[in-house]
């Protein structure tokens, strides 16, 4: 019996040290949206090729489930925003189907601008139209403020300013 104890205290000392050596590990159970949301919205910012574009990327977490909505201006820049969702820490996956390789013909739906305006149930995000429901977190980082508009676990849109906690 005492062998069986034995392992078993073992066992719950290694899971205790992997969890308490990997900070990341606990802050991403705790809903750190905002922080995935301000991370990959400053890498975009910090790559000269993509900072131009950003007024056509919006970012939506939860869960830290990413959706990518708008456009890219090509595909170079597209993998390159996917890359930059894929490896922001606490990023589970990324949904890249509201998200295109090139941008819309001018007077396109999904285009805010133009004078079109956007499609029944959807609104104006930057350059994009996005889903009514969906949060638009282009706001804070059109200039430089940092802030992050989300919805928490009760779908309450909130505020967040990003931190590095998770980053």
């Amino acid at each position: 019996m005492t062998k069986k104890t034995s392992v078993l205290l073992t066992l719950v000392f290694l899971v205790t040290l992997i969890a308490v050596s990997s900070p990341a590990f606990g802050q991403c159970e705790k809903n750190a949206d905002s922080q995935i949301v301000a991370a990959i919205y400053a890498d975009i910012k910090a790559d000269k090729g993509l900072a131009a574009q950003i007024s056509h990327i919006n970012v939506i977490s939860t869960s830290g489930a990413v959706k990518l909505q708008g456009w890219a201006d090509d595909q170079s820049s597209y993998d390159k925003v996917n890359d930059i969702a894929l490896k922001t820490t606490c990023v589970k996956l990324v949904n890249v189907n509201s998200f295109a390789e090139t941008p819309p013909p001018a007077g396109d739906r999904m285009r805010s601008g133009g004078g079109v305006g956007c499609a029944s149930g959807t609104k104006p995000c930057g350059d994009i139209c996005i889903p009514e429901g969906d949060a638009c977190n282009l706001g804070g980082f059109l200039t430089k403020a940092s802030l992050v508009f989300h919805f928490n676990n009760n779908f309450i849109l909130g505020l967040a300013a990003p931190d590095d906690s998770c980053g």
